[in-house]
Formats: C-alpha cells, structure tokens, sequence
C-alpha cells in the first residue's frame, strides 16, 4: 500500500521519535498545553516528557505500509509511492463530511494536520463498532468460542473493518448486521490472523488501513502499557435521565493557545485543613487537565475515571462531595506525563521516570474503570498561583467555589468574603 496520511508517508513515522531518537512514541489525547515541544528539566533533573510532549508511539514491525486516510476524495490521498515529499501538508476535509462524535472530530483533525500519531493514539483510545459475520452466535464477543469474524474483500485482501459511528456503518452495511461495540485495545488484543489488515472507516476521510503485523505490534505493546486490560464486556450505558434543575457547573473557557491550561486535581479530606486554615498553597503529584474532567460532576465519577480506588484511597465512591483545585499552569515544563510502570523492569521497558503501586499504568493516562479517557501528569511540589481555587462538587451534580487562593496574604479567602 502506498498511501499516507496528509502528504506524509505512514512509514516514514512509525518507529521515529520527534526529535530523531529511535524510541516509538505514540501521540495520543493532545498532550501538549501550549505547544508540542518536548518537557524541560527541573532542577537538573534528566528532563521528564511534560504537557509539552506526547505519549509513546508503539513498534511497528515489518515493512509494510499503513495507508492514512482512506478517503476516495484525490485531495484526501497520500503521495504514491517513490514521491520524496516527507513535510506535513496542509490538508482540508471535504466540507460535505460531518463527524459523527468526538472521535471523528479528533481523526478528522487528525488526518487533516497530517498526523499519524495522533490519528492512531485517538483510535487505540476509542470504541468502535465491529460487524459480526452471519453465523456468529448473536451477543458473542471477540474471543468468544461462538464469535465468527466477519471479513472483506479490498483490493484483492482480507479486512476486517470497523466503524467509529453508526452514520460511518450506515454508509456501507446492508440489511440487517450484527453489531459488536467493544474497545479498539480489545480488539486488537483478540486479532484473529496476521495475514488480514484491518480498516476503519473506509472511504472516508477518517478512514485508514493497517496491515495485519502491525496490528499483532500495536497489541502487544497495548498490553504491555495496560491498554485493553478490562477485556470483558462493556456495561450496557444507562438510559439518560431527565436534566435537573440547572446548577452552577465548572465551564472551562474555549482553548487560547496564549492562555495557560487550567489544571484539576481531587484533594483528599484529611488535606482541606491545611489549604483552608493553614494557607498551604503548593500541590504535587498526579493532575489533570480541568477541561477534560468537567464532564464528570459527582465524586463517583470522578472516583471512576481517575482510578481513586486503590488501597489505602482516602476517597469513596459513594462519598456525598468531594473537594478539587484548579488552577492554571503558567509553567507547563513543571507538569510532566509520568511514564513508568509499577516496578523497575516496567519503568525500563517505558523509557520512563516513574515507579508507582497499581492501578498505575505508566502510559500517560489516568487508570480511570470508566469509559473516560484522561490524560495524567505528575508535578513535584508547585507553588499554586494567585487565584487557584478550591471547589467542591456534590454527589447531586452540584458544583461551588469554596474558597480562593491570596498568594500576597498567604491564604484562601472563603467564598463571599470581601
């Protein structure tokens, strides 16, 4: 195959780090605050990737190539083979294409900047839709001794072919279809033959195809980073339930690249006493982005996404409100992505800096038991800056500022007080 993703050839990316190292890095949830340059380090410490880097791209083996995108429009297609061009092109979506969710927000991005990275970090993070073949036993899963792959004819090869949305499903499935939603990571870990490729999405411009060796590589370092370790079955979503009466929620301010990222991290109860009495104003450890956890307005969901049920947690599930910070980071080389693995080897294995107790995976991502995807960093020890608040969030979905904090005064003014 000899397509490639915005005027860059996928093989030319596979395998190559940003700054011309040999270690694979995988783009995944934009990791970068105000750019994409890499971490710096702090206090002459070996330099840490930080909200500035992106996380690690797996090995692919072998030398086939994938194809990036898979759109039938000719301004959507890669350079044919033998073409020297290797800089990212400019690339627009047909304007008649709509994305049906997120993800194809994200893939469409995406394909548009020209960034293989970050295409196959946002589908190793999503689910997708996987028709089942005819004679598959109906509910039966990947793995499932009843499960029976269905397969395609494309160019003369066997696929297996996903879809990101119903809307892409509607636009090639005929008559009634099995479906099979189920985690990509999953997917990839039950991969059936080697010698089939997979597409996603075909004929459009979040489509892509990959061959089947490199799938059997992308799972195998999903694996080893803990992607896809949930195997099992999905939980049926619930149904949505009326709105209640409008509360005050945290509404994070549309993205500027020339303003800091707001970060958020939940703070245990036995630690409210020294912010709010003691005038403590630095925080460390594991943060987040506030813009992508303010979907999330109960303790329990948090509690889930963030993966706060390790032993020894001073947080609850059920627990009736939960307190957080945020604050925004004016210095985002203070905030690195903490690969590591839960003992040496795995830290090794990751390249990374990190040795931490489980549910910690090391790979860049909160070790969340929800369906959320959160990107995690590690600070040491910041000074949180003047205005830094502190919130509490109700298990009714209710949110409010508590207090705030007067970096000159050295301590947090109660909500209300002159």
């Amino acid at each position: 195959m000899d397509a490639a993703l915005g005027g860059v050839r996928a093989d030319d990316l596979v395998g190559v780090r940003p700054d011309g190292s040999d270690r694979a890095d995988l783009g995944g949830t934009p990791a970068g605050v105000n750019g994409t340059g890499p971490g710096a380090a702090v206090s002459g410490e070996r330099a840490g990737p930080g909200l500035d880097s992106q996380p690690p791209r797996p090995p692919a083996d072998g030398g086939a190539e994938p194809a990036w995108p898979d759109s039938d429009d000719p301004g959507q297609r890669g350079v044919p083979a033998g073409d020297e061009q290797h800089g990212p092109a400019e690339g627009t979506a047909p304007v008649e294409f709509l994305p049906a969710n997120t993800v194809e927000e994200d893939l469409l991005a995406a394909a548009g900047a020209g960034s293989t990275d970050t295409f196959l970090s946002t589908l190793l993070l999503a689910r997708v839709l996987l028709p089942a073949a005819p004679d598959s036993v109906r509910g039966s899963r990947p793995g499932d001794p009843g499960f029976v792959w269905r397969t395609a004819q494309l160019d003369g090869e066997t696929y297996v072919v996903v879809y990101t949305s119903p809307e892409r499903l509607a636009d090639h499935a005929e008559g009634d279809v099995d479906i099979v939603r189920v985690k990509f990571a999953q997917l990839i870990r039950r991969w059936p033959d080697e010698d089939w490729s997979f597409a996603v999405n075909p004929g459009t411009p979040v489509g892509a195809k990959l061959p089947g060796e490199q799938i059997v590589a992308l799972a195998n370092w999903a694996a080893e980073v803990g992607l896809g370790d949930d195997l099992e079955v999905d939980a049926e979503e619930p149904p949505v339930a009326a709105e209640p009466a409008a509360r005050p929620r945290y509404a994070p301010a549309a993205v500027d690249p020339a303003r800091p990222t707001v970060m958020q991290k939940a703070i245990a109860p036995s630690q409210l006493a020294y912010y709010l009495d003691r005038g403590y104003d630095r925080v460390s450890g594991f943060v987040h982005r506030a813009g992508e956890l303010a979907h999330l307005t109960t303790p329990a969901q948090l509690y889930d996404a963030l993966g706060l049920s390790y032993p020894g947690s001073p947080f609850a599930r059920d627990a009736e409100e939960i307190y957080v910070l945020r604050w925004p980071a004016h210095r985002p080389s203070l905030y690195r992505i903490p690969y590591g693995g839960q003992n040496e080897p795995a830290m090794r294995a990751m390249e990374g800096w990190v040795i931490e107790r489980p549910p910690f995976r090391g790979n860049g991502f909160a070790p969340g038991e929800s369906s959320d995807v959160v990107a995690e960093f590690k600070v040491d020890s910041a000074r949180l800056p003047h205005g830094a608040q502190l919130w509490r969030i109700g298990a009714d979905g209710s949110e409010r500022v508590v207090a705030v904090l007067d970096a000159d005064a050295l301590l947090w003014r109660r909500a209300g007080e002159a």
